[in-house]
């Protein structure tokens, strides 16, 4: 596919430099597997200017289909070889000790911390960021006719574990109208308090538009007025660079399986120390508690995030997401998060070209990051989604299928496109193309 000179002007404003492809292992990985992963983890830092074909060498590490474009991070990540191969080897090597080894699930924990910013004992590993948010709404304590806040922009997983309490704990959900081009939510959020506001619920990232809501400011302003606020960081964790001691919520939670790259159903919850011991635990077992003796019929919760973490669990798994915590390392996740950014703001600024395109991700960088939603103008978006990803794409390596997501969340009937580091600006101009051709 030509190069069209949109892009290649564009390219020449962000690219940094270049390396010669002859320079770069032909494989980003072998077919041993193997502890000793050479790849991404001995780069050379000569090699890593982070150019195109920087990131060629990147896309090698992913045994993603080479005829498919894979524009849907923002649903389930593809995970790199290094982690896929620690997950298989950590899984031959208890399976044939018969152990499970679960003391060495700490290190990943200290991997999430260090790269969210958050104290350690703040940390819990969980199956996803729904898990997290049930565990939150069922902790807290309700009185009857408590408000909890919710926006319009919610994933189900996030306002569900909320509504579900309205019943079964009297309290009252009350729906805030975001404003879809991200200046002004934090003053909705504040018209939208009241006196009997207990938790204000949003997401960092929404799931919809990929708009970024102003989460510190938030966070600041509900602190004040004695409120929770528990954030959906479903998208945020391997898209951005995340500070959850400046954000400073009281709980945030995530999942390894999005933009992380990590094993699926895998996640995490902060717990912030200054509120867990407010919390009523829901859960109680192994590693949940401090004081526990059974001839006394004693036993007491720990005042750490992970006494939610229960029982056995799978080593391997949480092995495998702190190789993806390791891969994103590698790369950078400030370069990660510029990536993203670059082919996104490429992607807007084509879209916005297409008569027949309504953008509604925001344009300015402060509201948006490495997500991109639009809406074809006279077409529902089942049928959008049908006819994109049925559009064969020829490439020189041969032909090629798109994969998108369609949204019908908050009735938008839109199309969203995740931008990640296996992605690049020749597939971007592929979507173009086939939504060029479509009327």
């Amino acid at each position: 596919m030509k190069i069209n000179p949109n892009r290649r002007s564009f390219l020449g404003k962000i690219l940094l430099g270049s390396i010669a492809a002859s320079v770069l292992p032909k494989s980003g990985f072998s077919n041993k597997k193997s502890f000793d992963h050479f790849n991404i983890l001995n780069l050379p830092k000569e090699l890593t200017n982070y150019s195109e074909d920087y990131w060629k060498f990147i896309r090698q590490q992913f045994p993603l289909n080479k005829r498919k474009i894979y524009l849907n991070t923002a649903s389930l990540g593809a995970s790199p070889r290094l982690v896929i191969d620690t997950v298989y080897d950590w899984t031959l090597k208890l399976e044939g000790m018969g152990e499970s080894m679960q003391d060495r699930i700490q290190e990943t924990r200290v991997k999430a911390a260090a790269l969210i910013k958050c104290d350690v004992d703040e940390l819990a590993i969980t199956a996803n960021t729904t898990e997290g948010i049930n565990i939150i709404a069922q902790s807290i304590s309700f009185k009857e006719g408590d408000e909890v806040i919710i926006t319009d922009h919610a994933h189900i997983g996030g306002a569900a574990p909320w509504l579900a309490l309205q019943k079964a704990k009297g309290i009252k959900v009350k729906l805030v109208k975001l404003d879809e081009s991200g200046k002004y939510n934090l003053d909705i959020i504040k018209k939208m308090v009241s006196k009997k506001t207990k938790v204000v619920v949003i997401s960092h990232v929404t799931c919809t538009t990929g708009m970024v809501l102003p989460v510190k400011e938030i966070a600041e302003f509900c602190r004040e007025k004695k409120i929770y606020t528990c954030i959906d960081g479903a998208h945020p964790l391997g898209m951005m660079d995340i500070d959850l001691h400046d954000i400073n919520p009281d709980f945030y939670a995530t999942s390894g399986h999005k933009w992380l790259l990590g094993p699926k159903g895998t996640g995490f919850l902060f717990i912030n120390k200054e509120v867990i011991k407010d919390l009523m635990p829901i859960h109680a077992g192994a590693y949940a508690g401090k004081n526990y003796n059974l001839e006394e019929l004693i036993f007491e919760h720990n005042q750490k995030a992970q006494r939610i973490e229960l029982g056995t669990r799978s080593t391997p798994t949480a092995m495998g997401l702190g190789s993806a915590i390791d891969f994103i390392n590698a790369i950078g996740i400030k370069n990660v998060e510029k990536r993203g950014r670059d082919l996104a703001t490429y992607l807007k600024v084509q879209l916005v070209k297409l008569p027949n395109i309504e953008l509604l991700t925001p344009m300015e960088a402060e509201f948006s990051a490495s997500i991109v939603t639009f809406r074809i103008k006279g077409m529902e978006h089942k049928t959008a989604q049908e006819r994109i990803q049925s559009s064969v794409i020829d490439n020189p390596v041969g032909k090629k299928k798109i994969r998108v997501r369609g949204i019908h969340e908050n009735n938008l009937n839109a199309i969203r496109v995740s931008c990640t580091v296996y992605n690049n600006f020749e597939e971007l101009d592929s979507l173009i193309t086939v939504l060029k051709s479509l009327s």
